[in-house]
């Protein structure tokens, strides 16, 4: 028997090597093309005789979650723990958009940049500035209710600490400070983190991919979010300061599932983009996601009703969070732990430190 190509030299290999020989590359999206571990290799442990679950009638789930409650006076308050990250390259009305389908289920909205006048009536919105930031005078005229300072790889730890200062000294300590970083030496930067004064950390997972970065690159230079979570929360237990820094998952969630694990895990809250988008109507095909064709915007007809859409998919999130918490026998989404999940590859085992099923 003939096969048609080597497990090696495939015919998506050959193609790339073709690309790069004429002087191009393979740009991704949202992620990379390989297969990477997710949130799907992990369970939750179902109540029975030793845990009872809740009746779902009668028995609220708590879902509001505060952020940022370290120093500030005024910590970030929302409804849900997931929120919307959009961002400065996006079209005019999927950003408004955007903003206001996170104003619908009183959740929050983070974005940087030049802000839109839809974008400045979110209910609540995090204010991205780069860590390069040289004032913290430009923040003074815009309302936020927290600051989210973007870490790049030349970022040094002592500026950073000043930066976290002087925008806490011009807002006056009532808005908190998160600090954002892809997630490569996570332990290492959290403790960074939390020597610099941040109130959160938002941590972005190798499913969290800039548009138009080399695909290469990317796929081998930072861990999945199911990975990157427990190394977080491993970090403030080492410090001793579990439960004083906040900790958020950027990247590969998808379901409401995903997201209950990621609290599970150690986070606090999820930030959701590419979801939204889709949601929104932005992306319609495979061809689309893969290439992420940022500077169009949307037609007048997927504009109609696109708020509503994203507010109803944070919904349906957030109520299968819910759901599974009540499951568990948990009234908050905030007291899902550890203890609750296990692993169901050893590859995820040994990522999560999670108990492998059935063990």
């Amino acid at each position: 028997m003939i096969y048609p190509h080597s497990q090696i030299w495939t015919p998506e290999t050959i193609q790339d090597i073709h690309l790069r020989a004429d002087g191009g590359y393979l740009l991704s999206g949202f992620r990379p093309f390989r297969e990477i571990p997710t949130f799907d290799e992990l369970v939750f442990l179902a109540a029975g005789l030793t845990r009872f679950p809740l009746e779902g009638y009668k028995e609220k789930c708590r879902t509001k979650t505060i952020l940022g409650a370290r120093s500030s006076s005024v910590p970030l308050v929302i409804e849900t723990p997931v929120y919307i990250t959009s961002s400065g390259a996006l079209g005019k009305s999927i950003r408004g958009a955007l903003a206001e389908g996170s104003s619908l289920i009183q959740s929050a909205l983070s974005i940087g940049g030049r802000l839109l006048p839809e974008e400045t009536k979110a209910k609540r919105l995090i204010y991205e500035v780069s860590a390069e930031l040289k004032s913290a005078r430009a923040l003074s005229a815009i309302r936020m209710d927290a600051v989210q300072v973007n870490v790049s790889h030349d970022t040094n730890p002592e500026r950073l600490a000043v930066l976290i200062k002087k925008i806490k000294a011009e807002r006056e300590h009532r808005i908190p400070v998160f600090v954002s970083f892809a997630a490569g030496r996570v332990k290492d930067d959290v403790k960074a983190a939390l020597r610099s004064g941040a109130d959160a950390i938002v941590v972005r997972g190798l499913e969290t991919v800039p548009a138009g970065s080399p695909e290469g690159a990317l796929s081998f230079s930072r861990m999945p979010t199911v990975a990157a979570i427990p190394q977080a929360r491993e970090a403030l237990r080492e410090s001793k300061s579990l439960g004083e820094l906040n900790i958020i998952a950027s990247g590969g969630i998808i379901t409401g599932a995903d997201a209950a694990k990621a609290l599970a895990l150690g986070a606090d809250a999820v930030s959701i983009r590419e979801g939204a988008l889709i949601a929104a109507g932005y992306y319609r095909s495979p061809g689309e996601l893969a290439s992420d064709i940022t500077r169009r915007d949307l037609s007048g007809a997927s504009a109609s009703g696109a708020a509503e859409r994203v507010a109803k998919l944070v919904n349906s999130i957030t109520m299968e969070m819910a759901l599974l918490a009540r499951s568990l026998g948990k009234g908050d989404l905030q007291s899902l732990e550890y203890e609750d999940l296990a692993a169901l590859t050893i590859e995820a085992s040994m990522m999560t430190g999670l108990r492998l099923a059935g063990e």
